[in-house]
């Protein structure tokens, strides 16, 4: 624990222990710690990512086995689809949050917040500490219903009707597990379902902590933005105080001061196009088959008509629903805070700013002018009108499933 102790963070909260111990962090935000503890947790990582790795096999070999056999089984297709490539993207992220640019938002993150409490500037914590309100509350909301998603998919097959295939004059039963996956005890049922539910849960962990992580990312862009803004709305208040620390002249004391905000902003530009730069291919391969898998799970629950079905499924939707809209919220949440930056430096009071100030002050509104982004890929900017184009796209593939 002194080790979780040492790396914890409010930003990050949860998604922290979880990170740790399921191995998400990279591994030098743990240098300062001994060469034979970063040895075993390297060890660790191995295995757990080992683990992971094997039962994400068995997903695949699974949908090879789908594929090849004679008794073609629709639905079941559908559902390791769509589990499948949600497992596969978070593994992919995994990559992400261990690597060098993972590793320089985890610290900048950890060194900011620092920075925050440190500054002793109880207006600019209870700003920090609003917005940290509001980000734990839907990380505890999503991951709430992601528990309940796992219980669900769990208790499912005790409600659901097995599968009953035709070989010649023989009908073959198959009962259905929570996960599809291919086990080592396939002939034996009650095996077959622990081993299902416990990989399911499994790969789940690294699924939910990984969209928390890049949520907190993206949602941190926003953080610094709200906080920026404060500061160039008190522009005249704070450069008093420059000149009541320094002794400096007014004009003087509005330059120190505009060139620190300009740093800061320009920090924050630096950071969103790091992140962007490493997330949009991930963005691409989250967004875009995901209107397939809405469509998928909704058909599901449309094939299977009952009240403890719906309910299950209904539940499992709402969620990853929820899921999109948490993405396409925040992103489209950085943009605008991104250019109301303009906003605030233009009702500031400009008649005692000297004329190089001013000019700073028209360039930074022109920069404000080009929103920062988390992007698809190189396509689009992810935004709420994304969310409606997904459920679009869903209600388009429903449509088309509905006619096989």
């Amino acid at each position: 624990m002194g080790v979780l102790n040492s790396i914890q963070n409010n930003f990050f909260g949860v998604c922290m222990p979880l990170a740790y111990y399921f191995c998400m962090l990279p591994s030098d935000i743990l240098e300062d710690r001994s060469k034979r503890f970063r040895l075993f947790y390297d060890v660790y990582a191995g295995a757990i990512y080992m683990m992971a790795l094997f039962c994400h096999l068995g997903e695949l070999i699974k949908l090879y086995q789908i594929l090849a056999d004679e008794n073609f089984i629709f639905d079941e297709l559908i559902r390791n689809y769509i589990i499948t490539l949600y497992h596969v993207n978070a593994l992919i992220k995994c990559i992400f949050l261990r690597g060098k640019v993972g590793s320089r938002i985890y610290r900048t993150i950890i060194e900011y917040e620092n920075k925050i409490y440190q500054s002793q500037n109880e207006s600019v914590i209870s700003i920090y500490k609003l917005t940290l309100s509001s980000i734990r509350n839907t990380k505890r909301y999503y991951l709430a219903g992601m528990v309940l998603v796992v219980v669900f998919y769990i208790a499912a097959p005790a409600f659901r009707d097995p599968y009953y295939i035709q070989k010649g004059n023989e009908t073959i039963i198959v009962p259905q597990v929570p996960l599809s996956s291919w086990t080592l005890v396939d002939d034996n049922y009650w095996y077959a379902f622990v081993w299902t539910s416990a990989a399911g849960t499994y790969l789940t962990i690294f699924f939910v902590t990984t969209d928390l992580i890049c949520y907190s990312f993206i949602a941190f862009g926003s953080c610094q933005l709200d906080i920026l803004q404060y500061y160039i709305n008190n522009f005249h208040e704070y450069s008093q105080e420059i000149m009541d620390q320094t002794g400096c002249t007014k004009t003087e004391s509005f330059r120190m001061l505009q060139r620190e905000y300009l740093m800061m902003h320009q920090d924050i530009i630096s950071y969103v196009k790091a992140l962007n730069g490493s997330l949009k291919k991930i963005m691409m391969l989250d967004f875009l088959p995901s209107s397939i898998q809405l469509a998928g799970i909704i058909f599901q629950m449309m094939t299977n008509l009952s009240i403890i079905q719906c309910t299950l499924l209904g539940h499992f939707t709402c969620t990853l629903i929820a899921r999109m809209f948490i993405y396409c919220n925040s992103a489209d949440n950085l943009a605008v805070q991104s250019q109301n930056i303009a906003t605030a430096w233009y009702q500031i009071d400009w008649t005692e700013l000297p004329y190089d100030v001013r000019r700073n002050i028209i360039l930074c509104i022109a920069r404000s002018q080009k929103p920062l982004t988390i992007t698809i890929g190189d396509f689009q900017a992810i935004s709420l009108g994304t969310f409606l184009v997904i459920l679009k796209g869903t209600y388009s593939y429903m449509m088309l499933l509905t006619t096989v």
